[in-house]
Order: C-alpha cells, then structure tokens, then sequence
C-alpha cells in the first residue's frame, strides 16, 4: 500500500533518475526494441550497486524504467510501449517541470505538469482534470502530493510497487556506448541542459 511514508522512501532513493516510466504490460525485451538497444549492449544491474545509465526491470505485470540521462528518448519511446498495455512516465528530477504523460494502445490520452496543471496541458486542461479526478489516487492526493499521486497511480497499473527486495534483485542495466546513446550522446546534468530539453515555466 502506497502512503506518505513509501513515497519520501522511494523519492530518496530516486534523486538522480530523470525520466521514470511505468509500463504495465511489457516484457524487458519489449522495452530494448522500443529503445533500439541490443540486448548485447545491457548487463546484469542491481539498483544503486551499480553504475547504469537506464534501469529496466521487471515490475508485476510489466515494467519500469529508470533513465538517468538528460536526453533520454523515452518519450518516442512509449506510442510503442503502450501496444502493449497502458504506460505512465514522468519527469523525476527536481530540476525540470514534472511533466507527467498517459499513454494508451489509442495513443496519448493526457500531459501535464503535477504542479501546475494549467501549463500547456494536453490535449486541454479540462481533459487533464478529468483524468487526475478518475485516476487512482483522485484529485485530493494530486492537489496535495503529485509525487505519492503519481506511485498510487503506478502500483494500480503494474499491480506491484519499487521496494527492498526489488532493489536487491538483479535487473537490466544500459550503459554507454550503445546504439540509443550513439545516437543521441548523454549530455552533463546541468539545469541549463534539463531546461533546453524540457522547458520552462517561466514566460
């Protein structure tokens, strides 16, 4: 069960990931061919043990992944993710607007940010506060936490939740060189990188 107390846990010791997605029918195979990585370019990885720059593991009935790069591709990523079964992500870093995305089989169902929900929503602001009202965790929780609304809403899609014995295990770790990261090189953790990527609130 999600409370207050799980979401600063798992908060704490996902500080540095910065983009976190929960797939919740998918297999890790699934997510390497959506991302165009080998599977000769990943290694077995343990999280926190080991030094990855995307973490992807078996979460219930699908998956999540952890990506520690500013220029992470998950965004083309998950049309294909969600074929599968519906996927939710968001911006974890602390430093970039916490844009959340929904994504179904029929494609893109709603982005938002989780702390201002006004700031160019997709496909519009009643269409965000509709689903924040029927999700999972209900408005309240997103009003009042976005974070512990945001894992309330992922337990109920993979059915499961991040916790010691999961970070225990043994999971599939991507690091650099490898065909995504050729193709779009890791950039420095830098606000100025976070925000050339995502934006800014700011006008």
């Amino acid at each position: 069960m999600i409370d207050s107390t799980y979401s600063k846990w798992f908060r704490l010791h996902t500080q540095l990931v910065v983009d976190l997605t929960w797939c919740s029918a998918t297999k890790i195979d699934d997510v390497l061919a959506a991302y165009g990585i080998s599977p000769e370019s990943t290694q077995p990885a343990r999280f926190l043990a080991d030094d990855v720059d995307m973490l992807i593991g078996r979460l219930g009935n699908g998956t999540v992944i952890m990506d520690y790069r500013v220029d992470s591709v998950t965004e083309g990523a998950l049309p294909i993710l969600a074929q599968y079964g519906p996927c939710l992500s968001a911006v974890w870093i602390d430093e970039a607007p916490a844009l959340v995305s929904y994504r179904t089989e029929s494609g893109l169902v709603v982005k938002f940010d989780m702390l201002d929900w006004s700031w160019y929503p997709v496909p519009d602001l009643a269409s965000v506060e509709q689903w924040i009202a029927a999700s999972p965790a209900g408005r309240e929780t997103w009003e009042n936490s976005c974070g512990l609304a945001t894992l309330i809403t992922a337990e109920a899609l993979c059915q499961a939740v991040v916790d010691d014995e999961w970070m225990r295990s043994v999971h599939t770790g991507v690091t650099s060189p490898d065909p995504l990261v050729q193709e779009m090189p890791s950039a420095p953790r830098s606000l100025s990188s976070i925000i050339e990527k995502y934006g800014d609130r700011a006008p």
